[in-house]
């Protein structure tokens, strides 16, 4: 009799512990998480994204993320804008998303009510630990020991992790084949590919209207800057924006990521892009570039110094397409 108490009690133990393990939100490696899932029999999104490293993953999904922490503004904005407010716990707006909490708080005020909290200066990784998040999305800047910790920190956690490609030169050279991969991952991961499908079709029809008419033009020389203070920052064609002009027919000539006023003086482009943050950032880079010394630039003469939001050509998502057109207007003003 006795015998049999023991078996039993063991009996137990081994299915507490099996129910526990099979509950557990430990990180699996891929082949044992299919391997589960298949065992399960529940559904499988698999989604490509990246570690801290830069490194390809994939992550697995059964079911919608519930509780998603995002990392800067595009990639919040993108997801209110998709209707997945009451999914996010909490979000977190860097310097470089700085002035994105208004502009998102007047486009989408009711899906915005939806989330708990949103830091507009920032957040730690204490405080995000805080939220018990099951999905984090963000810039691969985010995933790292000083901000809120690496890809394999919340992976052995449990937490999932997904990495925008077009952030932080993820990839050498970004597309907009990359962007619409991300538009087609948020769709798959929140079951909102009707609305993913039909944005990634519209960025599409824009870069193959007036396709013929463009392919006849002559080519010509853009740069794309960011002011700050009296510093010029360039962005080459391995970014998602230079592949928008490269597409749209323009030619990127300079490749360092610093410019001295010497330097844009010398390539002399065409067509000046100018990126801003806020009003306050887009105000004073045109009143730097408005300098009588930058009169004699060619942009400058012919007027084509063109302001460009942020939130249009860096890891835009849903403005993917706004970001193509304001370019196809810089290019093509007769268009």
């Amino acid at each position: 009799m006795r015998r049999i108490s023991i078996l039993l009690v063991v009996l137990v133990i081994v299915v507490i512990l099996l129910l526990g393990r099979e509950r557990s939100s430990i990180y699996r490696d891929e082949s044992e998480t299919k391997a589960l899932i298949h065992q399960t029999g529940q559904n499988l999104v698999e989604i490509q994204t990246f570690d801290t490293a830069k490194q390809p993953r994939s992550i697995y999904l059964t079911e919608i993320p519930s509780r998603v922490f995002v990392s800067e503004g595009s990639i919040l904005e993108s997801l209110l804008a998709l209707g997945q407010g009451d999914r996010i716990v909490a979000a977190s707006i860097s310097g470089a998303s700085s002035g994105a909490y208004e502009r998102i708080r007047q486009e989408y005020p009711e899906e915005l009510e939806k989330v708990p909290h949103i830091a507009p200066q920032g957040m730690n990784r204490e405080q995000v630990v805080a939220y018990a998040p099951d999905f984090i999305m963000g810039w691969q800047s985010a995933f790292t020991l000083s901000r809120f910790g690496t890809v394999s920190w919340w992976q052995e956690r449990g937490v999932n992790t997904y990495i925008a490609a077009t952030s932080n030169h993820v990839l050498k050279y970004g597309t907009i084949e990359d962007e619409c991969k991300f538009l087609d991952d948020i769709g798959r991961i929140f079951e909102v590919k009707d609305q993913t499908d039909s944005l990634i079709h519209s960025i599409h029809a824009e870069l193959e209207k007036d396709g013929e008419w463009i392919a006849q033009q002559k080519k010509q020389d853009v740069m794309v800057i960011e002011i700050n203070g009296r510093a010029i920052t360039n962005y080459d064609d391995g970014w998602l924006v230079g592949d928008m002009v490269k597409r749209l027919g323009g030619h990127m000539p300079v490749t360092s990521r610093r410019v001295s006023e010497e330097v844009l003086f010398a390539y002399d482009p065409d067509v000046i892009f100018v990126v801003y943050f806020n009003p306050q950032h887009g105000k004073h880079a045109e009143e730097f570039l408005g300098d009588v010394r930058f009169n004699s630039l060619k942009a400058s003469k012919n007027k084509r110094i063109y302001m460009l939001p942020f939130w249009y050509m860096y890891t835009p998502a849903v403005n993917t397409l706004e970001g193509i057109r304001a370019i196809k207007r810089g290019l093509y003003p007769e268009l």
